[in-house]
Parts: structure tokens; C-alpha cells; sequence
């Protein structure tokens, strides 16, 4: 598979993640008038299309996926350690959250991301070292 496939791929992913977390957004917003996960969400939610977009601007950098990987395991971090009774009281949460049909699914997709960031990584890094490569021994 190429590059470009790959890239295609992990911004679907991003944008159905999105997609979830701005049906999360208006549960919690809206139904539960949460005021600390809706907002959480509704930054996720966001914070994934200008990475996409940049991912898609600048295949060849490979900051987008450093971001994208480092960010993307950082919310899965989050989201298991507000599952703990301990975890939930450090943020400010009544209680700990249960594991619902939506986190699942975006923990799901969110390790599609992670998955793919890294195998998009792994080629840009392998097009650069073949790139110098051939420019070494074009040189000679």
C-alpha cells in the first residue's frame, strides 16, 4: 500500500473520530449538561481536522504523525484513567465514568489512527533515507 492510501486512510479515521466526539459533545452538553466533558469533546472533536488537514498539506513532514500518534495516545490515556474511581476524583469527576458504546467505538478508531500514523511515518522516514540515497549516489 502507499503512501498515499495510508494518509487517505488515517484522515478517514480522524474525521470519523471526530464525527464521535461531536455526537459526545451534544449528549454531554445537551442531555447531561456536563460542563466538563462537553467541552473535552468538543476540542477532540475539533483539535483532529486541522491535523488532517495538515497531514494531507505536508505528507513528506513528519511532525503530523508525531502529533497525531503522541495526541491520539494521550486522550486514550485519559479516557482509561477517568474510568478509575482514583483517576475521576484527580479530575473532578463525581464518579467514575462507565465504558459507553461511543468510547468504545472511538477507542477503536483512535487505535486505527495510532496504527496508521505509524505506518505513515515508517514510509516517510524510509522515502527520505531512500531519497538521500540516491541523491549520495548520483553524486558519485
Amino acid at each position: 500500500m502507499n503512501k498515499k492510501s495510508i494518509i487517505g486512510i488515517v484522515v478517514g479515521l480522524m474525521i470519523a473520530t471526530s464525527t464521535v466526539y461531536f455526537v459526545e459533545t451534544s449528549e454531554e452538553l445537551f442531555e447531561e449538561q456536563d460542563m466538563i466533558k462537553g467541552p473535552f469533546f468538543l476540542v477532540v472533536a475539533i483539535s483532529y481536522i486541522p491535523i488532517a488537514i495538515w497531514m494531507l498539506k505536508s505528507p513528506n513532514s513528519s511532525a503530523p504523525y508525531v502529533v497525531t500518534i503522541a495526541g491520539t495516545i494521550g486522550i486514550i490515556a485519559l479516557y482509561a484513567v477517568t474510568r478509575i474511581d482514583a483517576g475521576a476524583m484527580a479530575f473532578g469527576l463525581e464518579h467514575a465514568g462507565n465504558i459507553g458504546h461511543l468510547g468504545m467505538v472511538s477507542k477503536v478508531v483512535q487505535v486505527g489512527i495510532i496504527i496508521g500514523s505509524i505506518w505513515a511515518l515508517i514510509q516517510t522516514k524510509k522515502e527520505a533515507w531512500l531519497q538521500t540515497e540516491d541523491t549520495l549516489d548520483v553524486r558519485k
